[in-house]
């Protein structure tokens, strides 16, 4: 969520400075997905079934708009986002096509705030929510594992069409794959890969263009502590269309930064931070992740 909000900071600074045509991507600068918000979950699923929560607090902010090239643009302009999600996982006591199997419902709440050129504006309320209807996990070794499912972010939550918003105007489906491998005591890599596949904002006939999210952690486990480094990166890779006209730059970022997990087993506590390191045609954010999964209803349906 964070960037996804802090984005529609961006856009609407933009649309106040007059540019609207030399900084622009996705629509109004709003990624529909928080590149980085996985951290270290890559694949990281129960391996028993029941009913879980992963709960994420988040603070972004950003000090500046970054053009085309990459280079900061002369806007005064300064945003503050806070989010609280709540991820909800079910977990069934079956398989199938040797996978385990999963259902993942995403609710972000949010609190955007932002200045340009000294007027400030808050936005407060609820963000796209997200459903993976299936997702799959295979565990092909001990230690090496797979994920896969098609996330869709519906067009939902607090969305203006003239104003910054906590959520953007239309729905993106995205199919994710990812991988990791993790060695109790040893090394921990993950590579999260995922599509961004865009519709047409109905309120204003705008079309975002498609894009590619690669996220990914590397860190060390130590008993139950793990530190490492977690990040993010987002490139657009089609134009966006405004009227069925072409807009043409894309959104570009890429984020980097430490973190250290406490794995307790039944439940877990992450804390990373994610710098950003570059931008194009949206805002340079800055992350604070908290996230702290717990079981609400471990080993449903299991029998004996």
């Amino acid at each position: 969520m964070q960037k996804r909000l802090t984005a529609a900071a961006v856009g609407c600074a933009m649309l106040a400075a007059g540019w609207v045509n030399d900084a622009r991507a996705f629509e109004g600068g709003v990624s529909p997905y928080p590149a980085g918000a996985v951290g270290t979950n890559i694949a990281n699923l129960p391996p028993i079934p029941g009913l879980f929560a992963l709960e994420q607090f988040n603070y972004s902010y950003a000090n500046g708009l970054y053009g085309n090239d990459g280079n900061k643009l002369p806007i005064p302009f300064r945003s503050d986002v806070y989010s609280a999600t709540t991820r909800l996982l079910l977990a069934y006591p079956f398989q199938l096509l040797g996978a385990n199997v999963f259902t993942q419902l995403v609710i972000p709440v949010v609190s955007l705030h932002t200045s340009v050129y000294g007027q400030s504006n808050t936005q407060n309320g609820l963000s796209n929510i997200t459903l993976t209807p299936v997702l799959l996990q295979w565990h092909l070794t001990q230690n090496l594992a797979i994920a896969s499912g098609i996330d869709v972010a519906f067009e939902t939550g607090s969305y203006s069409p003239v104003k910054s918003s906590v959520s953007v105007g239309y729905t993106s489906v995205q199919p994710v794959i990812s991988v990791r491998y993790n060695v109790p005591n040893g090394i921990d890599l993950g590579l999260a890969n995922r599509f961004l596949l865009n519709e047409k904002n109905g309120t204003t006939n705008y079309s975002s263009g498609d894009g590619y999210v690669g996220e990914f952690e590397a860190g060390w486990n130590i008993g139950p502590w793990k530190l490492g480094v977690v990040g993010a990166y987002l490139n657009q890779f089609s134009d966006d269309k405004a009227d069925g006209v072409n807009v043409g730059n894309r959104m570009r970022t890429f984020g980097i930064g430490p973190s250290i997990v406490y794995d307790a087993r039944s439940w877990s506590v992450n804390l990373n931070y994610q710098q950003g390191v570059y931008a194009a045609n949206t805002a340079k954010s800055n992350n604070v992740w908290l996230n702290i999964a717990i079981p609400l209803w471990p080993g449903f349906g299991r029998k004996g």
